[in-house]
């Protein structure tokens, strides 16, 4: 363990904001501290990352959670590097841009 100190990330807060949206950081996990008891890189290896339309907060943006209101979704392919972006309209909302469920 080390000693308790401020979130790098957040100042503190235990929150990390993108406009009016608050979310819980990711780094200290919401706890607003690192350290002591609150170990991120220990208890929560890094995984892969999840889809945007999983994540919290995707409910309150506006428009359709898959294309994020822009009515097309893009695919890179398998291969790495990715060597074609291939821009399809939103299967979910029918390119409109807005979810149609």
């Amino acid at each position: 363990m080390t000693d308790r100190l401020e979130c790098p990330d957040c100042g503190g807060t235990g929150e990390a904001r993108i406009g009016a949206l608050v979310m819980q950081c990711e780094f200290c996990c919401g706890a607003g501290y690192v350290g002591d008891d609150n170990e991120p890189a220990e208890e929560h290896p890094p995984g892969p990352p999840s889809p945007v339309w999983g994540q919290v907060g995707a409910d309150a943006l506006p428009g359709c959670p898959f294309c994020l209101g822009r009515g097309v979704v893009i695919s890179l392919g398998s291969e790495r590097p990715a060597k074609v972006m291939v821009e399809v309209p939103c299967a979910a909302c029918s390119g409109k841009g807005r979810d149609t469920s």
